[in-house]
């Protein structure tokens, strides 16, 4: 149930660009009241009655709210699909580059299964496991291995994407002609379905997501507070507090140095008893 609400909210928040709880809330109220004005604005000045104008504008803004509602919810249901079919496809992408040899070997079995009428006998299948695109040299390695084999054609399977020089070196070469298989293709395979991640390991990778994301937000929030920050606060605070005496608004500047001073001693505070601190000393 915890991982649901999890997962929910990680949808929400990439589904709403980022925006919290609290930006939507806002929104949601600011939109309403807007919504509401418009409609109160458009019927007084067709009906005299100023309370039935009200209970109009009520009635128009509570269907237009339930119409949105619905609309955002099915919206966001096929958000949620295309997102998890991304990721999907994303981690099999990232499983490509790790798998052992002989599981890599059976996908490519799989898909020339499926496209058997594509790949004749003679055809060449050469793979390659690299996070680097396929150049041109590895296009020329395939074609010295075809042409040593007496073969017409050579196919790269490569779990990664292809490079524009590898494209273009394929059309300056003869007697060999040399085509890719690239993850894409394979994930428009039907072969690729028995590959694919399975839902939980989908709901794994978006837990991990949510985790870095929120572990990377607290850090962010933190970083003003951060060790050694302190004795910036301090001395920014002393500066101001010393301009006091020369400028004319005296005040604002010692205000200013006060709040300075204040986010120094939080900034103390919170390192102080952070409970991650290094300790010195031997086990």
């Amino acid at each position: 149930m915890k991982n649901k609400r999890l997962l929910m909210r990680w949808y929400k928040r990439k589904f709403y660009n980022g925006r919290s709880i609290v930006a939507r809330a806002v929104d949601f109220v600011a939109l309403r009241i807007i919504i509401l004005a418009a409609c109160y604005l458009w019927f007084i000045t067709r009906i005299d009655n100023t309370v039935m104008a009200a209970v109009l504008s009520f009635t128009a803004l509570a269907a237009i709210s339930v119409a949105a509602e619905i609309i955002k919810s099915m919206r966001l249901v096929r958000f949620i699909d295309r997102e998890r079919v991304q990721i999907a496809h994303s981690i099999f992408r990232e499983r490509l580059l790790i798998l052992p040899k002989e599981e890599f070997l059976a996908i490519v079995k799989a898909y020339l299964g499926e496209h058997r009428a594509c790949y004749p006998d003679e055809c060449l299948v050469f793979t390659v496991q690299s996070s680097m695109p396929v150049n041109a040299d590895t296009v020329l390695r395939a074609f010295r291995a075809a042409k040593k084999r007496s073969l017409a054609a050579a196919v790269i399977f490569s779990a990664a994407p292809v490079s524009k020089e590898a494209h273009a070196i394929t059309k300056s070469l003869s007697g060999v002609s040399v085509g890719f298989v690239t993850p894409d293709a394979l994930l428009k395979s039907a072969s690729a379905t028995a590959f694919l991640p399975t839902p939980d390991a989908v709901d794994e990778a978006i837990l991990s997501a949510a985790a870095k994301a929120k572990a990377q937000r607290k850090k962010t929030a933190s970083e003003p507070f951060a060790s050694g920050r302190m004795r910036r606060y301090v001395l920014v605070a002393a500066a101001l507090f010393a301009l006091s005496f020369f400028v004319k608004y005296t005040a604002y500047y010692r205000m200013l140095a006060a709040l300075s001073l204040s986010f120094g001693a939080l900034a103390f505070w919170l390192n102080l008893f952070s409970p991650i601190r290094e300790t010195g000393g031997a086990a």
